[in-house]
Parts: structure tokens; C-alpha cells; sequence
């Protein structure tokens, strides 16, 4: 059996918990004599390969692509979406209360505030409906849960028979981590703090964390990359001396950072699944997970949840599990139920059976592709504001450059032919510099 991963765009650079993910599948995979690879190249011959899977639709535009090579070419698709419904995000982001600046749209006049909020709903309509043609196009759809698996069906309109649950599972390395090495590294001054390991975004809702937590003593330690400088910038001008920003931290720091807290906090709008809880669960730390996600599925009620929008429950929910005694049965529960080699073994059950069905070629997708080509018409319309202000900003740049380049060149001009006259050379030094 031979498969041909695609990622999702960036994703190996990026190297977040899809990426992670992949990786261990795909090593689970070929341990069982399975014969993975990995594309970037939506025009590549497939002949040599079995099947084709499309691993994290966390960017679909990208995927559409790689779906339609392998449609052209009749090579079954299957494909591991990692999806999660966005309702409680939108909402927040069409209807901004005055606390949250990250959502703010008070700087718009009413028809720019108006016009922002179409922009935002016409993106959202465009993803999820990348995410049904490709779900249409494919023979096997895994979801991370039986929750995400009952979203998928429930809003695509996948089939039962295309439909099957492959749960993450967590490198068993996070259960070594040393607490003292992590505190002495990061001058963090106690153990048992509140930590999160996830990117510093508006999508893990960093700035609402840091609110509900400013007022408290318990140390916060945010460990993750920051892909908007901007959004870092906004959550470290309200956080209070007792919140650290430590960036992103190779794995083997990551688990002594999960071995010295006591609680792991994920308060995002929405988590498929979030690798970094089943780490931090090895680790030995109490969960608190977004209300948004599969977390009472992986964790029982080993675990505490929150709203991402309530900062009120955010910090009730992490003062909970600060209280609480740890979960030690957890980490046992992670190490049994959520295994790479589980998840291995249905991925390869179901490529055999991918690979053995006919490929019907009158998958009806027409409906979806004329709504999404007229969703983008929309999208472009809409943006045009946007493009053309850029664009009157670039020539004012140029314009300016062109000023700049002028006055130098006039300068450079005064100066050789002042030079060029030996009494006035003090002259021309003492212009120069006065210029």
C-alpha cells in the first residue's frame, strides 16, 4: 500500500499540532509496512500511489488543488479534516462588546463597520463550503472525535459508511519532563503554576485568557509561537508582571514546562482536539479545555471546561482545577484509549477498502463549486475597498521615494562640484554635514 500525504499549506514550516500529528501518523503508518510520502505538488502524477490523503483542511482553498489532481487522475481521496464549528467566534466578531479591543470595529463608520461584518460572514461561508467539496469528493472522511464525526455529517452531509474516527494520540516522552530545569531556566518562582501551550492568536482567544487571569497571583505561562506581532503586542500591554510570554520551546521543554503546572489551560474559541492537553494530561496536569471542543470525550470528567467568551468562567474553571487534586488517573487514561497505533490501524483497514471500491466519476459537486465561485465574486467585491486604498498607498509611496531619490541625487551633485574646487573642500565637508 502505497499513500501520498498532502498537508496543509505551510503546515511543515509552521509545525504545529497537525503537522505533530501527522508526523506520528505517518511514522505509526509505515510501521506497518505501509508507504507514506509527502507532496507540496497539486500537479503531481499519482500513478505510483494508492491512495491520496488530504491531511488537515485547516486551509481548504489549498486542498481543492490536491483534490482535483487526484479526482482527474481516479485515485481515491480520503481526507482527515480536523474541524470544529466556529458559531461562538463569529458571533463574538460580528457582534464585539466594548471589553474585547481585539474584536473592535468602533474605529469604522457604520457603513465600513456594515461592510466588515458581510466580509466576515462571506469568508466563513466560503470555508466551510470548501469543506463540503472536498468532503463530497472523497471516498473516506476521518474525524478526530465521535463529536466532530456527528459536525461533519450533520453539516456536509457526509455518509456513515464514508465516515470513521481516528483519535490523536500523544508522544509517551511527555510524562519525563523535569519541573526543576524549567523553573530555573524560565525564572519562573514557583511550581504548580497555570500554563498553556498553544499560539499567542485571536483563534486561541490569548488575550481573553490574559484577562481573566490578570488579576490573580498564580503564575501564567504562555509557551507558543506569535504569528501576528500585532496580536502579541496587545496581549503583553494588559498583562501583569505574573504572566510570562516564553515563546515557542523545543518538546523536551514543553514537558518539564507540563511537569512543574498544575493546570493546563486551552480557552480557545474552538479546538478540534488540541494535541497539546493529551501532552500536558502525561505530564500530570489538570485540564481546563473550551466548552467549543472534544474535550469531555478524550478526558471524561477528568477535566474542566470553560467559555472562551466568559472570562468569568475561563477563571472559575482554571481556579477549579488549581484546587482540585490531580488527576492521576488521567495520564493512564491518555496512555490506554489514545495511541498513534491505534489510529494507525484504522487508517490502514480503511485505505484498503478506499482502494478497493469503484470511483464513481458523477460526483455531483457543481451545486458547491457555483456557490463558492459566486461567494468569491462576492468576497473580491467587497475587498475592493480594501485594494485600492493599498494600492493609492503604494504610488504615494513611490511618489515619495522618487522625492527622496531626487534630493539625494541633488546633494550629490552639489558636493562633487563644490569638491572639485580645492579652497571650498572645508567648505563642502562642513555642507554636507550640515545637510
Amino acid at each position: 500500500m502505497k499513500v501520498l500525504f498532502y498537508p496543509r499549506r505551510h503546515a511543515p514550516e509552521q509545525k504545529g499540532g497537525d503537522f505533530i500529528a501527522l508526523q506520528h501518523t505517518l511514522g505509526a503508518l509505515e510501521a506497518r509496512g505501509v508507504q507514506c510520502a509527502l507532496s507540496t505538488d497539486a500537479t503531481l502524477d499519482l500513478t505510483a500511489y494508492d491512495v491520496v490523503h488530504l491531511y488537515s483542511l485547516g486551509d481548504p482553498y489549498s486542498a481543492i488543488p490536491f483534490a482535483l489532481n487526484a479526482r482527474r487522475q481516479r485515485k481515491p481521496i480520503v481526507v482527515t479534516p480536523i474541524y470544529w464549528r466556529h458559531d461562538q467566534w463569529l458571533a463574538a466578531r460580528l457582534q464585539p462588546v466594548p471589553q474585547r479591543i481585539e474584536h473592535s470595529l468602533a474605529a469604522l463608520s457604520t457603513d465600513e463597520q456594515a461592510r466588515v461584518r458581510r466580509m466576515i460572514q462571506v469568508e466563513e461561508s466560503i470555508y466551510t463550503g470548501a469543506h463540503r467539496l472536498v468532503i463530497q469528493l472523497a471516498a473516506r472522511v476521518f474525524a478526530l472525535s465521535k463529536m466532530e464525526r456527528a459536525i461533519l455529517r450533520d453539516d456536509f452531509g457526509a455518509r456513515d459508511e464514508q465516515l470513521a474516527v481516528t483519535y490523536n494520540g500523544a508522544d509517551a516522552s511527555f510524562a519525563q519532563g523535569n519541573a526543576e530545569r524549567f523553573l530555573q531556566q524560565h525564572q519562573i518562582p514557583t511550581r504548580d503554576f497555570v500554563l498553556c501551550v498553544a499560539r499567542v492568536d485571536e483563534r486561541k482567544n490569548t488575550i481573553g485568557l490574559v484577562r481573566a487571569w490578570n488579576d490573580e497571583t498564580t503564575p501564567l505561562a504562555l509557551v507558543g509561537r506569535a504569528p501576528d506581532p500585532a496580536y502579541l503586542e496587545m496581549c503583553r500591554a494588559i498583562a501583569k508582571p505574573h504572566i510570562y510570554f516564553l515563546g515557542a520551546l523545543p518538546p523536551s521543554q514543553v514537558a518539564d514546562a507540563g511537569a512543574a503546572a498544575k493546570v493546563h489551560v486551552m480557552a480557545s474559541w474552538w479546538e478540534e482536539q488540541g494535541i497539546a492537553a493529551l501532552e500536558a494530561a502525561l505530564a500530570g496536569c489538570n485540564l481546563v479545555m473550551t466548552q467549543n471542543g472534544p474535550g469531555r470525550e478524550y478526558f471524561g470528567d477528568a477535566c474542566f471546561t470553560c467559555d472562551p467568551a466568559d472570562e468569568a468562567s475561563i477563571r472559575a474553571a482554571i481556579r477549579a482545577a488549581l484546587d482540585a487534586p490531580r488527576q492521576t488517573a488521567l495520564a493512564a487514561r491518555v496512555r490506554e484509549r489514545f495511541t498513534w497505533d491505534a489510529a494507525a490501524d484504522v487508517l490502514v483497514a480503511q485505505y484498503h477498502q478506499a482502494a478497493a471500491e469503484k470511483i464513481d466519476p458523477h460526483v455531483e459537486s457543481s451545486a458547491t463549486m457555483e456557490t463558492l465561485s459566486r461567494q468569491l465574486c462576492e468576497l473580491s467585491a467587497l475587498k475592493t475597498p480594501d485594494l485600492l486604498a493599498l494600492e493609492l498607498q503604494m504610488r504615494e509611496q513611490q511618489a515619495w521615494m522618487r522625492e527622496l531619490e531626487q534630493i539625494a541625487e541633488q546633494r550629490a551633485r552639489r558636493r562633487v562640484n563644490l569638491s572639485a574646487v580645492p579652497l571650498l573642500k572645508n567648505f563642502a565637508a562642513w555642507w554636507e554635514r550640515r545637510a
